[in-house]
């Protein structure tokens, strides 16, 4: 075997096509094992518990009375019971929330709707809420401004 591998040495490229080779497995290899630990991809909220569960992560005894997911589940509307309202997005490959605490930030756009918060570094989020939008915009406009 090593006789072998010093003849294939001695070839033009022989070095650099072997390099290419064992990099490419190397690579191969990384994929597959960052694909069964789950890194990577798109993170999405997958459903009404999902949401719930987000928001009482980010708010202790946040307790969610009403959720709403975006169609993509790249976001999410909580409601508790003092009719505080959660706005959950993705941020990076995580989630974040936010409390919105006036309709002034808020923008319907058919089964759009967009919402800002008062923390800029947060952005605004546009959730597809179907028929839900119009529901949830108008639950929003009780909010103080």
């Amino acid at each position: 075997m090593l006789d072998l591998l010093s003849r294939l040495a001695a070839l033009p490229g022989a070095t650099m096509a072997l390099q290419a080779a064992g990099s490419l497995i190397a690579i191969l290899i990384l994929t597959r094992l960052a694909k069964g630990m789950n890194l990577g991809g798109e993170p999405r909220i997958r459903d009404e518990d999902h949401a719930r569960a987000l928001a009482e992560e980010a708010v202790c005894g946040f307790d969610v009375q009403a959720v709403v997911v975006d169609r993509a589940g790249y976001g999410a509307l909580a409601r508790d019971m003092a009719g505080h309202v959660l706005l959950i997005r993705r941020h990076g490959s995580h989630f974040a929330a936010r409390q919105i605490v006036s309709h002034a930030g808020v923008r319907l756009d058919g089964r759009f709707l967009t919402l800002s918060t008062d923390d800029r570094h947060f952005g605004a989020a546009t959730l597809d809420l179907g028929d839900q939008a119009q529901v949830w915009a108008a639950s929003l406009r009780r909010l103080e401004d």
